[in-house]
């Protein structure tokens, strides 16, 4: 065997390569990988790839896809970990671990706050990975909707122009979310085994979409935005027209729509939403200050004060608050909590029944965690 190359950036005209890989493992279908996840796996991008190579083949690869949330009143750039992939006749020798720490020094370097990926709790722990984020999923099936369900001649397959820029304007105006322009919106719409309906009155007025998967008679709506008599029609319309065994949908706890699903679910269950790993504190908590502040102002304390936070062996961070503002600084003495990166990421996004006690020995803490973000399913790495 020869000594490895990398980890380094994957090159254009080794993208063919390591895509050959990916699909071994994770797809068996002709355009596998960069069909299911065109925003994800694209030629023109080689440099969100990282490899490692020996014997003369790209035996390793983990992709790192910059995105962009919007948090409610901000935005903040987060890196999307995917792909993550190696020959098992090189397993055993560190490469992932390798290819990781590589991402690590990247985002360091170019002051990424925030990563994020999906896969095993416990292998990414060790990273710094922890379950982070809150979603409902609710199932629905043809007893969802009292009478007869009803199929809609307003509800059309997506596929026109017209139709994207309804879907874009609704999207745009979700307050968490990936930010997305006109034709990442095309490539997230236009991926494989995924389907999206379109509902618009006869005025073109109250408009709504659903996108879900269309492989199985358990199908899944991964995204969908608004108005609620359009998803009424869209719900009633897929139940009616489609033989499934049940419909489940992902959906954020307080969105505007989320009562329409729990109106008419037979059965529904929280879970984490994905694994966040916070790579710059100040950074983090700079981009959410605005969040933070407007849900300390709209709980109506009044108290006055601060605490710091800080990760074990890295950095800490005070926070400033008062009956009108909340400030970022950077901690110059001890943190009044110092945690571990997974323990403090689970303080500050994780589920509300996580870290209880924790969060109610500060009125601040307990008036404004966790944290809210959203990466539709559509748009996972």
């Amino acid at each position: 065997m020869t000594d490895p190359d990398g980890p380094r950036l994957a090159t254009p005209d080794e993208f063919p390569e390591l895509m050959a890989l990916l699909d071994r493992y994770f797809s068996n279908e002709r355009g596998g990988m960069a069909a299911r996840l065109p925003f994800a796996y694209d030629r023109d991008h080689s440099d969100r790839h990282a490899i490692i190579v020996e014997d003369g083949r790209i035996v390793s690869h983990i992709a790192a896809i910059p995105q962009t949330l919007s948090i409610g009143t901000g935005t903040i750039e987060c890196w999307g970990i995917g792909g993550v992939a190696t020959d098992r006749r090189y397993r055993g020798n560190g490469y992932m671990s390798q290819l990781l720490e590589f991402w690590f020094d990247r985002m360091d370097e170019r002051g990424v706050p925030l990563s994020d990926l999906s896969g095993n709790r416990q292998r990414y722990g060790h990273f710094g990975y922890e379950l982070s984020g809150n979603e409902h999923r609710y199932v629905l099936d043809g007893r969802s909707f009292d009478g007869e369900l009803t199929a809609s001649e307003t509800v059309v397959g997506y596929g026109t122009d017209d139709h994207l820029e309804t879907l874009h304007a609704i999207h745009e105006a979700e307050p968490y979310r990936v930010v997305r322009d006109r034709t990442d919106a095309r490539t997230v719409f236009g991926q494989r085994g995924l389907e999206t309906l379109v509902y618009e009155d006869d005025g073109g007025n109250d408009p709504a979409y659903v996108s879900l998967t269309r492989e199985s008679p358990n199908r899944t709506i991964e995204e969908f935005g608004g108005s609620e008599a359009g998803l009424e029609t869209l719900l009633s319309h897929v139940l009616a027209m489609y033989d499934l065994t049940e419909l489940t949908a992902r959906v954020p706890p307080w969105h505007p729509l989320e009562p329409v699903f729990a109106r008419h679910s037979r059965i529904w269950s929280a879970h984490p939403h994905r694994k966040l790993r916070i790579c710059d504190l100040h950074g983090l908590l700079t981009a959410f200050r605005g969040q933070l502040e407007d849900r300390w102002l709209q709980s109506g304390r009044t108290e006055q004060g601060s605490i710091g936070l800080g990760i074990i062996d890295g950095e800490s961070v005070r926070i400033a608050y008062g009956p009108a503002s909340v400030s970022i600084e950077p901690e110059t003495g001890a943190p009044d909590l110092e945690l571990e990166r997974t323990a403090l990421t689970s303080l500050l996004f994780g589920l509300p029944n996580r870290c209880e006690t924790l969060r109610a020995t500060d009125p601040f803490l307990e008036a404004v965690l966790p944290l809210r973000f959203f990466v539709w399913a559509t748009e996972h790495v």
